[in-house]
């Protein structure tokens, strides 16, 4: 295998006491394609007993759960874990002052949709890569080199080759596809911006026809898909605010 990460899947817990809906989150989890890990709770006291710091990158939790709430369940997470993704699942509003003092990302109305669920996973997976420092290993000549993903300004295909253009000026070429390669690097951070191109969203500074890279280069955009494209990067940078809430 010429190519690996050492990103993992995506731990993800879920607090819901109605069986029929911890079947709908997980589908709609599942739906996403992400790599994901899933533990279904039907208490926020059954998922205390084996909670502890830094075993999950997100937590779904029931706001109207039996004697423990989900609240009160939040709120024993954030003396252990001040950084895991919480997301409440709701009827109501009515927790929306409590959410904010446990910093919770977000309150998902039921019935729960795809699209609310996925922004969830994204923002996630953002705080989650950024923490771990990942790393993506590939052969460069013939030796293996393992590169950080946060020194990755962008990938472009050239010659048969794809191109790694790294933050310091350096080069590695590798012979796996662009294409490959994006099925390997995390989404949303890394953008297919154009058939040759797959661009770092955290060093683009600038968007006109196409992304401006910190270190000055231009990183192309297909026109027919510029709109969708630009959309895509605005909804990175706006959850890449709230990863550092």
């Amino acid at each position: 295998m010429e190519i690996s990460t050492d990103t993992s899947s995506l731990r993800i817990a879920i607090c819901e006491d109605i069986k029929s809906e911890e079947e709908i989150l997980t589908m709609l989890i599942k739906e996403s394609r992400l790599s994901v890990s899933i533990m279904s709770f039907p208490t926020g006291e059954a998922f205390l007993e084996i909670f502890e710091k830094d075993a999950f990158d997100i937590i779904f939790l029931d706001v109207y759960m039996g004697e423990l709430t989900g609240v009160q369940t939040a709120e024993r997470i954030r003396e252990l874990d001040t950084q895991v993704v919480i997301v409440f699942t709701t009827t109501s509003e009515d927790f929306t002052r409590e959410g904010y003092r446990l910093n919770a990302y977000k309150y998902m109305l039921k019935p729960i949709i795809y699209e609310d669920v996925l922004d969830s996973l994204e923002l996630a997976t953002i705080k989650r890569d950024r923490a771990q420092g990942a790393t993506i290993q590939i052969v460069c000549d013939g030796d293996p080199v393992t590169l950080p993903l946060a020194d990755i300004e962008f990938i472009e295909a050239s010659n048969r080759r794809s191109i790694f253009n790294m933050e310091d000026g350096s080069t590695y070429a590798t012979l796996t596809t662009i294409d490959a390669l994006e099925k390997l690097l995390p989404s949303p951070r890394f953008l297919r911006s154009h058939r040759a191109f797959i661009v770092n969203l955290d060093h683009v500074v600038d968007v006109d026809d196409d992304f401006i890279m910190d270190n000055g280069t231009r990183a192309y955009i297909r026109v027919k898909d510029f709109r969708k494209i630009k959309h895509a990067y605005d909804d990175y940078l706006f959850n890449s605010v709230r990863s550092d809430w």
